[in-house]
């Protein structure tokens, strides 16, 4: 059968990937989060009456959590749209074979139900269901929870890839009904009579007493979802991507800054204006300007109900250096399609590293800047929090994605713009965030008596690291010294 033969194959490719890779190291930094998470999660379904104590005084378990489960469905939606690998970077790879389209795009739609972002909600859900909906609920009615869970999460799986379709076709829209949604969110939370919460108290509690027709209603919805996805994977492969970055328009800052003979200026200048120009790279300075503000202020509005090191850490982090963390790590790789005639110039290596550097740097002060009235206005108590993970961005997330640009060799093609495009990615370029996110979130995690001490501890080692900023370039441009003839072979390879 011929998904069996494309499973069989898939996994035969996994392995194949791993071959050469040091796999004691990614597991050394990753299994010990994959089992903490782990435990956070089925801790928190399993204690939930516990931990959450004086909500519960007041109402059911279930009913407390099904008030918030359509902002954490929404605040999920989010993320898969920014982190989930979309099936057509799959499908692509098996255009070329005697296999019927309408059969990769099932199977590949489907497989794609088997990432993280589906099974790990799953260990929360699975021991609250069984602890806490399943002997207070009526039979049919635990099971209709259930499966609406389950339901919501494979449309937000699907819906996650038509997304990405409409934002390439229809940009503009989808920003706008973003920003309408998050606006009506916080003003809902805030001085609002509490829709949100109130729908998905009444749609889930539905579920709970039983009634198979929001179920139904659920399903269809689904089933919807993965038509519109389906639908969306077949034009986006019937468009030549080479095509597009062809024919696409360069879009000029205005005016033309030069420095005179002042280079690093002028190299800082260079990075702005490329960045601007092409397709990709502007798409990610608009979506890191999207999770900074609109995404930051989703997360803000309903904090007290997402309370934690770990949510602190993530609302710091990306508040001010999403931008950072996401374009950092191909900062030499942006350069690929002309990083033989960086090379031919007589420019420093020192001079690229520390012009890179502190454009990261002045993208966390810029980000940190457009959030912070959002701060202001939801969460005055985190403007600290806020502060402290300015100077942690700009000093450790910036020289640590730097430092991961230096050894990478993928090559990037920076005019391919579209949503369903991850070239020079890898399950490397997510991974980094945990150790950038880790150390934080355990000091807010272990100093939650005294947050005063925990947010100088992160501010201090962020300073640290900005004003060790020369002598850090410096390492790192005798590395680049040391790579650039082979990162410059890997740019120049056509492989994705």
């Amino acid at each position: 059968m011929i998904y069996l033969a494309l499973a069989r194959h898939q996994w035969i490719r996994f392995g194949r990937s791993l071959e050469g890779k040091r796999l004691w190291l990614i597991g050394l930094g990753l299994v010990p989060v994959l089992i903490y998470g782990t435990f956070v999660l089925v801790g928190l379904g399993l204690f939930f009456d516990q931990l959450l104590a004086p909500l519960v005084a007041e109402a059911p378990p279930v009913h407390v959590l099904d008030a918030h489960l359509l902002s954490a469905w929404a605040g999920m939606l989010g993320l898969r749209f920014f982190f989930q690998r979309p099936p057509r970077l799959e499908i692509r790879s098996y255009l070329h074979l005697p296999v019927e389209r309408r059969h990769l795009l099932r199977y590949f739609q489907g497989a794609s139900l088997l990432s993280l972002h589906n099974l790990y909600p799953l260990l929360f859900f699975v021991p609250f269901w069984l602890k806490h909906v399943l002997p207070e609920a009526p039979l049919h009615g635990a099971f209709a929870w259930a499966a609406g869970i389950g339901l919501c999460l494979v449309a937000s799986s699907y819906l996650t890839t038509w997304l990405r379709r409409m934002v390439d076709r229809h940009g503009r829209l989808v920003l706008l009904t973003a920003v309408a949604f998050v606006l009506f969110n916080i003003l809902d939370q805030s001085v609002g009579p509490g829709l949100v919460t109130a729908a998905s108290s009444r749609l889930f509690d539905a579920l709970a007493a039983g009634n198979l027709a929001v179920l139904a209603m659920l399903a269809l919805g689904a089933a919807g979802t993965v038509w519109a996805a389906g639908r969306a994977l077949r034009q986006s492969l019937r468009e030549d991507p080479d095509a597009r970055a062809a024919g696409a328009r360069l879009r000029l800052l205005p005016g033309t800054l030069r420095f005179g003979n002042a280079p690093m200026a002028n190299l800082i200048v260079l990075e702005v204006l490329l960045m601007w120009r092409n397709r990709r790279t502007r798409q990610y300075v608009l979506i890191s300007v999207g999770v900074s503000t609109l995404y930051t202020a989703l997360l803000l509005s309903d904090f007290n109900a997402l309370a934690g090191g770990l949510m602190a850490a993530v609302i710091g982090l990306f508040a001010s250096g999403v931008f950072a963390l996401n374009y950092g790590q191909l900062m030499f790789a942006w350069e690929s399609r002309y990083f033989d005639g960086l090379l031919a110039r007589d420019i420093p290596p020192h001079h690229l590293v520390l012009a890179k550097f502190m454009v990261l740097q002045g993208s966390c002060l810029l980000l940190f800047l457009l959030s912070l009235p959002l701060f202001v206005w939801l969460a005055p108590e985190l403007l600290m929090l806020h502060v402290a993970f300015l100077f942690y961005n700009a000093g450790v997330t910036s020289l640590l994605m730097l430092t991961l640009a230096v050894f990478n060799r993928r090559r990037v093609n920076a005019a391919e713009g579209s949503f369903f495009n991850y070239q020079g990615f890898s399950i490397m370029h997510w991974l980094w965030i945990l150790p950038t996110i880790i150390p934080p979130a355990l000091l807010l995690w272990a100093l939650e008596g005294r947050p005063e001490t925990a947010l100088s501890l992160i501010a201090t080692v962020g300073l640290v690291s900005m004003l060790m900023a020369w002598p850090s370039s410096s390492v790192l441009s005798f590395v680049l010294a040391r790579r650039k003839h082979q990162m410059a072979a890997g740019f120049r390879s056509h492989d994705r």
